[in-house]
């Protein structure tokens, strides 16, 4: 929720803003936004000077429908060239957040920015168009999560569900103790063919 003097700046017939982006990868957390200056808050650099280049169009639904939010990097930083070059895992499924922020007449912040949009990292490519190039991270909300059905898990409930409608029997005790498996893992192998 904005401070009242937030209020009053966004109600300005000129409203200058500020977004910061927060991307939490493992090597690190990168944090950027999209002026054209570094900013410090929160006790971090905020990196401007052209690393995050656009922010796509945040849309609204009324249901659970998950809709995707692209963010712009600057392919000609070298840290953020290395980034989309190495192995996903670096980022995919991790946190990201964008903050949002009035700026007065001097371009100074107006309180703390507030949290406009969170969600997790998903996919990130590099195009190039002759000299120009940009680097899209593709990022998702929560309500991403809800649209893959864990198709492949099975708990003893649901196995017994489908061997009872299946078979009319309910005595398969199979998954039964798939829980306390999982919850106090045994050495099967032993840790030098495990760490191979």
């Amino acid at each position: 929720m904005p401070s009242p003097s937030q209020q009053s700046a966004l109600e300005a017939p000129v409203a200058r803003t500020a977004h910061f982006v927060e991307f939490q990868m493992s090597l690190g957390t990168l944090r950027v936004c999209n002026c054209n200056m570094t900013f410090t808050w929160g006790g971090f650099d905020w990196i401007g000077l052209g690393a995050l280049g656009s922010i796509g169009a945040v849309e609204e639904a009324s249901g659970v429908a998950s809709s995707s939010l692209i963010f712009g990097l600057n392919l000609t930083q070298s840290e953020l060239l290395s980034l989309a070059l190495i192995d996903n895992s670096v980022y995919r499924g991790r946190s990201a957040k964008m903050y949002f922020c009035p700026l007065d007449e001097n371009f100074n912040l107006i309180g703390d920015p507030i949290i406009c949009w969170r969600g997790i990292m998903d996919v990130m490519t590099i195009a190039l168009d002759g000299e120009n190039g940009s680097i899209s991270l593709k990022c998702e909300t929560s309500a991403y999560g809800l649209k893959r059905r864990p198709s492949m898990r099975l708990n003893a409930a649901q196995h017994k569900a489908r061997i009872a409608a299946k078979y009319g029997d309910h005595t398969d005790l199979g998954l039964d103790m798939q829980n306390d498996l999982i919850a106090n893992p045994q050495l099967w192998l032993s840790k030098r063919f495990q760490q191979i």
